[in-house]
């Protein structure tokens, strides 16, 4: 069997076709049925309502979502999901279109182009409403439009390249780390065609033409939309919400050289895992380019990706895909490296006979080996994850209640729910964060406030709790509504916050929300990404906690230690867990919980606050001293942890130490009722 293109003129022309049809339909084999964790209630939502997500706004996600939400297939979320799976399987199409153009062998066009298709981040990706397809597909046509252009070098090309690269940034602001290999690439080629007064002016016009599609901002926000995050309206919130400055700051060379340091290795394996040892075909690819333009344009996409990723952004890996430009050039690089490979030429005869009608042909089957590695990890047809929970807590509250939401998982799936399925429209929903779900009494032109944002937060909960009968709050952890004058009760997956006062009578009234639930996608066997695990582990610890604080100790640690196994590695919900353990003195379980917490914790302040409660808690408070004083050397504004350290110095009688320590504490978050009615009544 030979597949040399030359003899098979139709070969290449199928290639692209063939890789498109194949992915997306195991895309669509393998994508979510409903709403996903993380961002995806909130982008649904917002093409739904034709909305403002979170910035930078994402616009033309927006209106290209309104489009495929119209599409009358499934419900609402599907849709959107099946918006990614499209252009991820376009953008694997596109690839494809890159090697052929620069190679003519069909087999490594058409293997290169699927082992993208099947590489774990870009399949994950497929099965849910995000951002990150589409940004792929943009980043491919973009590397298409900038190589069809060199072919003649003509304007019209360059022009058109300008008008789509300004319209990728509606998508994705990461478009712009291409453009150091971009810029290297054009005036590597031709110099003139930028420093050319009339032809920058035009390049500047298109771009300009593509970027306007950010005009939809604040036109949705005017005209009111449902959700309309920052309230980009004028033209100083316009800008800080497309600049991202309300976290920018955060984010941007915060860390020290050892976390940057961290950030590189786990880049470096999430590269490799994706192609694995295939990445010697990439090498090869690589060293077998033209010229030192294409060379350095390769390096160019693949460094400034890199950097984009340890150093402009904190969020962990393992939630974002930041990577994916650099999955496609390597993709590109493999296809080229594989012609070159394919055609080697043995002086044997016979040896030549078995390359090309055996081991050449097999090359077709290298997608094969990521589509069997990776199909367990990739197939979420049967998560209902985000559904569910919220769901969930909608049936725990009762008709005309008032909800609280906090936590990207819990509001956006609520989103979701109430914003495109009409769910529950008795309940008065609010995001605790003043988003989009707009906390009451704060209206613009409403009385001014000075202090923190906890401080006015804390001061609006507490006067709904106290003006509204039925207040609930859902949130993974309690310990996040602080500061708070009012008292919580477990309602299942919520809270019912009530005033001090009432609680007697309030634990009267409740009922059991679990027989109510629905839970097929907790029970059910499939591979959980980290956001997945740790909704589901939060979903058996609350379990586990109604059990064992009902007391059903033996039945209550069940579901407790099945959270702990589900979610091995989210730290915060084994510091829960080690806690829970802790305030009910079942030690020898918080201790297991504790050094797992220690072996995979990336945040010294909440390890060593933790070791320092457990040590408070079984009366060694020499150590639970030094665990604090480790918590506050490795965040000097955390308040709790020179409270805790307060409380140490009172067990040992050391007032004046103890003093100095709250006052610390209340200086850094001076809502603190019970710590000040506590120094009161000692005299401090």
């Amino acid at each position: 069997m030979d597949l040399n293109p030359s003899q098979h003129n139709r070969l290449p022309a199928l290639a692209g076709p063939a890789v498109f049809v194949i992915s997306f339909f195991v895309y669509l084999l393998t994508a979510s049925p409903t709403v996903y964790l993380g961002d995806s209630g909130e982008f649904i939502a917002a093409a739904f309502c034709l909305g403002n997500p979170h910035n930078s706004g994402y616009p033309l996600y927006a209106l290209a979502g309104k489009m495929f939400s119209l599409i009358p297939i499934g419900n609402v979320a599907f849709r959107l999901n099946l918006m990614s799976a499209f252009f991820g399987a376009m953008t694997v199409w596109l690839t494809c279109r890159i090697i052929m153009k620069t190679t003519p062998s069909f087999v490594a066009a058409f293997s290169a182009a699927l082992l993208l298709a099947f590489s774990s981040t870009l399949w994950m990706q497929t099965s849910c409403a995000e951002v990150y397809t589409f940004h792929a597909f943009f980043v491919a046509l973009i590397i298409t439009i900038l190589f069809w252009w060199h072919e003649t070098r003509s304007l019209d090309r360059l022009l058109l390249f300008s008008f789509v690269v300004g319209l990728s940034f509606g998508n994705h602001m990461q478009t712009v780390m291409l453009a150091p290999a971009v810029l290297a690439f054009i005036i590597w080629s031709d110099r003139k065609v930028l420093f050319n007064v009339r032809n920058f002016l035009l390049l500047g016009f298109f771009f300009a033409l593509g970027l306007s599609v950010y005009l939809y901002l604040p036109i949705r926000t005017h005209a009111g939309a449902a959700i309309h995050w920052g309230e980009p309206d004028t033209l100083q919130r316009f800008i800080q919400h497309v600049g991202a400055s309300e976290h920018r700051h955060r984010y941007v060379l915060t860390k020290s050289w050892g976390t940057y340091g961290m950030r590189f290795l786990d880049v470096i394996r999430e590269m490799y895992l994706q192609y694995n040892l295939l990445w010697v075909f990439a090498v090869i690819g690589w060293i077998k380019q033209k010229g030192l333009k294409e060379k350095a344009f390769w390096i160019f996409i693949l460094a400034f990706d890199a950097i984009y990723t340890i150093f402009l952004n904190l969020v962990p890996l393992k939630i974002t895909p930041f990577q994916i430009p650099s999955y496609i050039a390597g993709a590109i690089l493999i296809g080229g490296g594989l012609s070159h490979t394919l055609k080697y030429r043995f002086t044997s005869p016979a040896m030549g006979r078995i390359w090309a009608r055996c081991i050449k042909p097999a090359f077709l089957f290298l997608p094969v080996i990521p589509l069997s590695m990776n199909l367990y990890k990739c197939d979420q047809h049967r998560n209902y994850t985000a559904y569910e929970y919220a769901a969930n807590i909608f049936r725990s509250i009762p008709a005309k209640a008032t909800l609280l939401v906090g936590g990207d998982n819990i509001l956006f799936p609520a989103a979701y729910l109430r914003l495109v399925e009409n769910a529950r429209q008795d309940v008065a929903l609010y995001d605790r964060h003043h988003l989009f779900f707009k906390l009451p009494f704060l209206h613009r032109g409403g009385h001014g406030f000075s202090g923190k944002w906890k401080e006015l937060e804390s001061l609006v909960e507490t006067q709904l709790v106290k003006t509204r009968e039925n207040t609930y709050m859902a949130v993974f952890d309690e310990k996040t509504i602080l500061p708070r004058q009012f008292d919580l009760i477990p309602v299942g997956l919520v809270f019912r916050a009530v005033p001090a006062e009432n609680i007697e009578e309030a634990l009267q009234q409740q009922k059991p929300s679990w027989p109510y639930y629905m839970i097929t996608s907790f029970n059910t066997s499939f591979y959980r990404d980290f956001m997945n695990r740790s909704v589901t582990g939060y979903f058996f610890l609350k379990m586990g906690k109604e059990l064992v604080l009902a007391g059903n100790k033996s039945l209550g640690t069940g579901p407790i230690r099945k959270a702990s196994a589900i979610a091995y590695d989210d730290q915060v919900l084994h510091r829960d867990i080690a806690t829970f353990y802790t305030d009910v003195r079942m030690y020898d379980e918080a201790l297991t919980e504790l050094n797992i917490c220690s072996r995979i914790s990336t945040d010294p302040a909440m390890l060593h606050n933790a070791w320092g409660y457990y040590y408070s808690r079984t009366g060694d408070i020499h150590s639970a001293i030094k665990a604090f004083k480790k918590s506050i050397a490795a965040d000097p504004k955390d308040h709790t942890a020179y409270k805790n350290l307060g409380l140490m110095y009172m067990e040992l009688g050391r007032r004046k130490e103890a003093r100095t320590a709250f006052s610390k504490s209340l200086s850094l978050n001076p809502e603190q009722p019970k710590l000040i009615n506590f120094m009161k009544s000692k005299g401090l």
